[in-house]
């Protein structure tokens, strides 16, 4: 069955070629052209991927964004003409799974959508072990369920299988590519920047409060110039 991708932008010229490539290569997907409109069919129509334009007239993408994140976990990739990494950083954190700019060419955009349905459809589910704790943190790798200090947090889809993945290795050294392939794919082996995002992203929702950010993080380690180290 052809997955579901909505699609959030409101360039109609755009808009258009990004539906016409998305069915060519086999997916099944709907347009909607404001903020408003968009999130009502993503609460209705439950797709397996939202591609979200940013700069909607109205109800603008970030918000689409939080109040898509309140209803379900379906991956998100934020389409912006903005580059900054303070853009990256915000689109991240809200719980975005990956991030284009415009201008993107339209293979760009359609690997990067396989890349992220491939990691939604990664359930984790040959894990051995399903239920890790360690100090303030457990982690039930079964239901993607994460508690720290017994209070649950929500992680993102890409942020629960990276936490997942450092798991499965602990205490190994993981280079940066190691993760990138792992957790995103082959084609994200060169990706740095948006790594070091997401740990900054996880280091936030698990560490202990006024470490996560600083020079000694209690779960997550990095190891300068190779990659990062769980526990």
């Amino acid at each position: 069955m052809a997955a579901k991708i909505l699609l959030i932008e409101d360039e109609e010229r755009l808009a258009s070629y990004m539906q016409l490539w998305l069915e060519q290569v086999g997916y099944c997907c709907v347009w909607c052209s404001t903020g408003t409109a968009g999130l009502k069919k993503g609460i209705e129509w439950q797709p397996d991927l939202v591609i979200l334009d940013l700069a909607l007239p109205g109800m603008d993408g970030w918000e689409v964004c939080r109040r898509l994140r309140q209803e379900s976990q379906v991956p998100i990739i934020m389409v912006t003409a903005r580059g900054e990494e303070v853009d990256r950083v915000r689109g991240l954190k809200m719980g975005a799974d990956d991030y284009v700019v415009k201008p993107f060419s339209l293979p760009e955009l359609v690997a990067r959508v396989e890349a992220v349905l491939r990691r939604a459809g990664s359930s984790g589910r040959d894990t051995i072990v399903t239920l890790f704790h360690m100090d303030r943190l457990d982690v039930d790798l079964e239901d993607h369920k994460v508690w720290v200090a017994s209070k649950e947090v929500r992680l993102t889809p890409t942020e629960f299988r990276l936490l997942a993945y450092m798991i499965e290795h602990q205490g190994r050294l993981l280079t940066h590519r190691q993760i990138l392939q792992a957790v995103w794919g082959p084609e994200y082996g060169d990706d740095i920047d948006s790594l070091r995002m997401f740990v900054r992203a996880l280091r936030q929702k698990i560490e202990v409060p006024g470490v996560g950010e600083g020079a000694h993080p209690h779960y997550i380690t990095t190891e300068y110039g190779v990659g990062y180290r769980f526990g």
